[in-house]
C-alpha cells in the first residue's frame, strides 16, 4: 500500500512538473515572439528613416521631412537615448554646411548607434 502511494506521489510530481515547464516554455516563446516583432518594427522605422532622409536630401519636400519626423517620433518609442540624440545632432546639422566633414562624422555616428542599438554591432 505504502509503495502504491509513493508511485501515485512520483507520477503526479512529474505531472505537475512538466504543467510548469510547459507554462515556462510558453511564456519564453511569447517573450520572444515580441522581441522578434519589436525588432522587425524597429528595423524598419531605422530604414525608413534612413529613406526619407534621402529624400530630404534630394527633394527637401514638406512631404519629405513630414515622413523624416514621423520616423524621428516612431524611433523615440523604440531606439535607446543614445540613438536619440544621435539622431538629434544630425538632424540640428546643416547639409549645406561648409564643414562637410562633420556632417558625415555626425551621420557615422547616428548610423553606428543604430547598429548597436540594433546588435548588428
Amino acid at each position: 500500500m505504502e509503495d502504491i502511494n509513493i508511485l501515485v506521489t512520483f507520477l503526479s510530481g512529474l505531472g505537475l512538473g512538466s504543467v510548469i515547464t510547459i507554462l515556462i516554455k510558453y511564456s519564453l516563446e511569447q517573450k520572444a515572439k515580441l522581441k522578434e516583432i519589436w525588432l522587425m518594427d524597429y528595423k524598419q522605422s531605422c530604414d525608413g528613416l534612413l529613406d526619407s532622409y534621402r529624400e530630404v536630401a534630394l527633394t527637401n519636400s514638406d512631404e519629405a521631412l513630414k515622413k523624416f519626423a514621423f520616423y524621428e517620433l516612431k524611433l523615440k518609442l523604440y531606439a535607446n537615448q543614445k540613438v536619440i540624440d544621435a539622431i538629434k545632432e544630425f538632424k540640428n546639422s546643416s547639409p549645406q554646411s561648409p564643414n562637410r566633414e562633420n556632417l558625415e562624422n555626425l551621420e557615422n555616428k547616428m548610423l553606428e548607434e543604430m547598429r548597436n542599438d540594433l546588435g548588428l554591432v
